[in-house]
């Protein structure tokens, strides 16, 4: 796989919760069989998505909501899909414990950042790559399958559930 490091550079937007953040995508459809791959068509976020189709993003822990946001879906040939010069990271911040992310102990809650990315397009969707982290170290990294035409619903942590669904442009 054929790829370039991109300059690091860090942008916070605070109003919409979301921040830009240095990580270079991976070259896409350059394998054996990349032609294929690369006239795939697959949903994307953001980038040239303005006016399409929604996908509405919601984390809660034990009911209470900690997040939500929307943002614009479409559909992209997977080799239309351009890398960004900084790639597009919404990210949240609460307090809970960290005994809930299974392995630590501890029972005093803590500053917890959690940040959400585009981790791949997909025919079906998108894959959201998801990371819980306090000062100290990662609690937790998984994913989120996200899909374009239904509702989906994942919960890697007890009482902690990311949900999303698709908002066409119809119901807007």
């Amino acid at each position: 796989m054929t790829g370039s490091a991109l300059a690091p550079l860090f942008l916070v937007a605070a109003v919409t919760g979301s921040c830009l953040a240095p990580a270079p995508l991976a070259a896409q459809g350059d394998e054996a069989g990349g032609r294929r791959a690369a006239d795939e068509v697959v949903w994307h976020w953001f980038g040239r998505c303005a006016g399409h189709d929604s996908l509405e993003l919601n984390v809660t822990l034990d009911g209470q909501l900690l997040f939500a946001s929307t943002f614009q879906i479409c559909h992209q040939r997977r080799a239309d899909i351009k890398p960004d010069p900084q790639q597009r990271i919404l990210e949240f911040r609460f307090k809970a414990a960290p005994n809930r992310f299974r392995t630590h102990t501890s029972r005093d809650p803590v500053p917890i950042t959690a940040d959400i990315w585009e981790a791949g397009a997909e025919t079906y969707g998108m894959r959201l790559g998801i990371s819980f982290s306090s000062d100290a170290q990662v609690l937790l990294n998984t994913i989120h399958t996200a899909r374009a035409q239904a509702a989906s619903r994942s919960e890697q942590v007890r009482g902690m559930v990311i949900a999303t669904r698709p908002v066409t442009k119809a119901s807007h």
